[in-house]
């Protein structure tokens, strides 16, 4: 479940304070890719729910069998394509994750100017490394019991 950051973006580097232009990069990051996870979830739910009731009244209707097998089809593949890309686990982490970049950053921008020495840098990194951290630890896990239910052992083929 790590998200893919499209562009290798460094202009961060160049901001008069570059850990707090880094800490926005983040938390701009993680807040579109909350905001599209959201709507996938939504999407795939809704697309779940329409079909599996829908396959219920259509086999209740006497419908024909080729309708209520293509509407059966339309469920199953939104119940695959739920557990394939995980949009509702996506959507959790991503919120998360910003609201921890969003309150760190708060902290720090709450400081006077002249406060915002090399520990209060470092604070507001250390809360950027550790959002990562945390990010990465939870794909790997993810991975490890998605590989599990496969019947995958540990250390297989990677997934991703």
């Amino acid at each position: 479940m790590v998200m893919r950051r499209r562009t290798s973006d460094a202009t961060w580097l160049d901001a008069p304070d570059p850990v707090l232009a880094l800490a926005q990069r983040e938390m701009a990051f993680y807040e579109q890719t909350r905001n599209s996870a959201r709507r996938w979830y939504r999407l795939t739910e809704l697309g779940a729910l329409a079909t599996s009731s829908s396959t219920v009244v259509a086999a209740g209707l006497s419908a024909p069998a080729w309708l209520t097998a293509l509407i059966a089809g339309g469920a199953l593949f939104f119940t695959g394509f739920r557990q394939v890309f995980g949009h509702g686990s996506r959507y959790i982490l991503t919120a998360q994750s910003h609201e921890v970049l969003r309150r760190a950053v708060n902290r720090y921008q709450l400081l006077p100017a002249a406060e915002r020495d090399e520990r209060a840098r470092q604070e507001l990194l250390a809360a950027v490394e550790r959002v990562g951290d945390d990010e990465l630890r939870q794909w790997v896990e993810q991975r490890r019991q998605t590989a599990s239910g496969l019947g995958q052992p540990p250390g297989g083929p990677a997934l991703s």
